[in-house]
């Protein structure tokens, strides 16, 4: 049987982790192989030393006092992680904890060196912090291309709006000039008519007002409203195809209203007449593309449960299977680079499910391609 003394002897030189032993003004008092190995020392250059030579400066060894030393003098618990010096001068990352020997003053520190797991933890780190700069430089594009995504929308849908102001305008400005033709023409020859002068300004008034109120419809159309409303499918229709029917009459397209919802929608009124016009607009370009006699757009709506549904739909032949699950990426286009950007219909896409909180789906029917969007009837 082992005495005591034995005992501690063996357990103190043959541990698993390094232990010494240190007086009430920190001079080294014995020490373990394991603490020897693990600071680079021989025994005789440790024992009798004071502490501070373990420490990695003047300042260190104090703050240890501090944060450690004094506290296990006074039997509080200690399990610090703190940074020691090896022999070679590199730095080690130690976990030690102290039991205060009262009886003489000393303190028996046991120590464990994990400089290896702090300087994984520290690459993990490391790499954390790179991976979540990248993943905010990754992002900063993603944004960036997304605001130049929406810029060049914006001026596609710019110039379609310049283009179907100029149709709506050509028919009142070539009567307003055919008006003064005549006008200037009789007063030219002397055939001056009062009546009929007055009937013919009138008439000019009239085209004025046209002009004037086609601007105001662009105008509303156009105008940013992040304010949801309560509104009806058949409302926003109606007021897109008084912007975008004179058009198709001109391309000889017939549209068919088939309205059956009639359901009210809080939801943003603006955008959803963008993403409809964008929709008509993409029908009448295959149409036109396709050169189809007879000419159709459909316009249904009707409600389930949960959602008002507009269908759009045209007898142009429908979409290529090839790439329907491709039409609403961003910048894809069937159109000649002149006539097509490939931002209408993801733009739609973006503004039917992100801001709307809705879908917007594509299949082909037995004529055409057609189109659903599903608005939700209640307020999300």
């Amino acid at each position: 049987m082992l005495k005591k003394s034995e005992w501690f002897e063996q357990l103190f030189n043959n541990s698993g982790v390094g232990i010494f032993i240190v007086d009430e003004n920190r001079k080294i008092l014995d020490a373990n192989e394991a603490l020897c190995k693990m600071f680079g020392y021989k025994y005789n250059e440790l024992v009798n030393q004071s502490a501070e030579f373990l420490h990695i400066n003047r300042e260190s060894y104090k703050n240890f006092a501090k944060v450690a030393f004094n506290k296990v003098l006074r039997n509080e618990s200690l399990n610090l992680e703190y940074q020691f010096k090896h022999k070679n001068g590199k730095f080690i990352w130690i976990k030690i904890s102290g039991d205060s020997i009262q009886l003489n003053h000393e303190v028996l520190w046991t120590v464990v060196d994990i400089t290896s797991r702090i300087e994984a933890q520290n690459r993990v780190n490391y790499l954390n912090d790179g991976l979540t700069k990248e993943i905010k430089q990754q992002l900063e594009i993603l944004r960036e291309k997304d605001r130049q995504l929406q810029y060049q929308a914006r001026l596609a849908k710019m110039g379609e709006m310049l283009s179907m102001i100029a149709h709506q305008w050509r028919q009142p400005l070539t009567a307003i000039s055919a008006t003064t033709s005549y006008m200037y023409g009789k007063v030219s020859i002397n055939l001056f008519d009062k009546e009929e002068f007055l009937e013919e300004l009138g008439h000019i008034e009239d085209y004025s007002k046209h002009l004037s109120k086609t601007i105001d419809d662009f105008r509303n159309f156009f105008k940013p409203n992040k304010t949801k409303e309560d509104t009806t499918l058949e409302n926003i229709i109606k007021t897109t195809l008084e912007i975008v029917k004179p058009i198709l009459l001109n391309n000889n397209i017939v549209v068919i209203e088939e309205f059956t919802c009639n359901k009210v929608i809080h939801n943003y009124a603006n955008e959803i007449r963008q993403v409809v016009l964008n929709l008509i607009k993409n029908a009448e370009d295959a149409l036109v593309a396709n050169k189809i006699k007879n000419s159709v757009i459909t316009i249904r709506t009707y409600a389930d449960k949960y959602n008002a549904i507009l269908e759009v739909s045209d007898n142009a032949g429908g979409v290529p299977l090839n790439i329907m699950d491709k039409i609403f990426d961003s910048y894809f286009t069937t159109k000649i680079s002149t006539l097509g950007t490939g931002l209408g219909l993801c733009m739609s896409k973006t503004i039917v499910e992100d801001n709307c909180k809705g879908k917007l789906r594509v299949k082909n029917g037995q004529k055409g391609a057609i189109f659903i969007v599903s608005i939700p009837l209640m307020d999300n």
